[in-house]
């Protein structure tokens, strides 16, 4: 099953079906999030080799892993995912966390 973020308030369900996929309220933006609590690019995720990484874009509201504000962080099966205001578990096929670990911020 291909890795998306299933949605767990009333916000669509996301397939990450591109190699990086952008999130924001703009209209340029591949995931459109429409929220005053999402920012206008609000954060990307990208699969980098067996692993997706999610980084913030410096939003005013941020990005949380298991409810922990990071600025860039490894997302794998099971993770609770939140952009702003919209609830995310992480489902599908991602490989894991790499041998060291990304910095939160």
């Amino acid at each position: 099953m291909p890795a998306h973020l299933l949605s767990l308030t009333d916000g669509p369900s996301i397939l990450l079906d591109k190699p990086i996929l952008l999130f924001g309220r703009h209209q340029e933006c591949d995931v459109q999030l429409n929220s005053k609590k999402i920012s206008r690019r609000h954060c990307c995720i990208a699969q980098v080799g067996e692993v997706l990484v999610i980084r913030d874009l410096g939003s005013t509201n941020g990005v949380k892993i298991n409810g922990e504000r990071v600025v860039e962080g490894v997302l794998v099966p099971g993770d609770e995912l939140i952009i702003g205001n919209f609830r995310y578990q992480v489902c599908g096929d991602v490989i894991g966390r790499p041998a060291r670990p990304i910095r939160g911020g």
